[in-house]
């Protein structure tokens, strides 16, 4: 092959695999479904007072047409402590990073699929070489919190402005885990709805690292809805308790005491396509509160 071919080459195959945020910033952004978005959050809002305009984001890209999406958002760039939906980002690393064995497959099933924190725990670990312990000093202090921001510079290089360099805790950090928190806990984990949308828009196009690894990864992120799982927990209380009969979904909820929250791609039995992120703070004590939004979401969505 002629040396001008086979940089051609290269430099196309790492495009494909650098699309993501991207690629999701080029699907052209739709007028009238950014209203029907917006009609969606106002009334959201006076249902529930808690829930301020300021505590809500809504991202939606609509797959219906596979060679023609188009996008909306409602706050789609502010953000948000991701709770469980940082896990993603997690699942998408371990595909990059090509770190699979028996061992971390099962802790990515765990980790997605019944949100479990301990196997979120040791992904990042294994991702970020890096281990919990007592709290440091120094540059032993400033390796491991340098260690830990692996996964911000190899989203960063796909345009992403996110933090995911935190573990979820199911009731708080210690040690060395509290201190990378810093200063007014500066190196929180965050993200937005538009960056949580771009990684479900990767995937879903199977596009994320590989066709393959955006199969494994679809396969972790779907939920039988009828019957469920009997150790589903991440569909009744959020988003899809809100689909009809008939819908497919493939989602990661979200939740603490602060933030209530899903993303999700939905297949409706119209034949219409949607990926969907809602983020929510504020109001995370009620458990109505995403299933309501959602059925004002897809009543604005899902007709001509």
């Amino acid at each position: 092959m002629p040396r001008f071919l086979t940089a051609l080459f290269v430099f196309a195959s790492v495009a494909i695999a650098h699309a993501d945020f991207r690629e999701f910033k080029s699907v052209p952004v739709d007028a009238d479904l950014g209203a029907k978005l917006t009609r969606a959050a106002e009334a959201s809002v006076k249902d529930f007072p808690k829930l301020t305009p300021d505590n809500l984001a809504l991202s939606v890209i609509d797959l219906s047409k596979p060679d023609a999406p188009i996008r909306a958002d409602y706050h789609g760039d502010a953000s948000f402590y991701p709770a469980s939906l940082v896990k993603l980002f997690f699942m998408v690393e371990v595909y990059h990073q090509g770190k699979l064995s028996p061992e971390i497959e099962r802790a990515l099933r765990e980790m997605i699929q019944v949100s479990d924190n301990d196997a979120a725990a040791f992904l990042l670990d294994i991702l970020t070489d890096t281990c919990s312990g007592s709290e440091l000093e120094g540059k032993a202090l400033e390796d491991f919190i340098d260690r830990r921001r692996k996964l911000n510079r190899s989203f960063a290089s796909l345009g992403y402005d996110i933090s995911a360099m935190v573990k979820p805790w199911s009731f708080g950090p210690f040690g060395r885990d509290m201190q990378i928190m810093g200063e007014n806990k500066v190196n929180r984990n965050r993200a937005s709805a538009n960056s949580f949308a771009s990684l479900l828009l990767w995937i879903v196009r199977r596009h994320a690292i590989s066709p393959a690894a955006s199969n494994a990864m679809m396969s972790l992120l779907e939920r039988p809805l009828a019957p469920l799982r009997p150790t589903e927990n991440q569909v009744k209380e959020f988003l899809g308790e809100s689909l009809p009969p008939g819908a497919k979904l493939w989602s990661k909820e979200g939740d603490t005491s602060e933030v209530r929250h899903d993303a999700a791609y939905v297949e409706m039995p119209s034949g219409r396509k949607f990926i969907i992120i809602l983020l929510t703070r504020g109001s995370a004590d009620d458990k109505t509160l995403l299933p309501s939004i959602g059925k004002r979401l897809l009543a604005e969505l899902d007709h001509s």
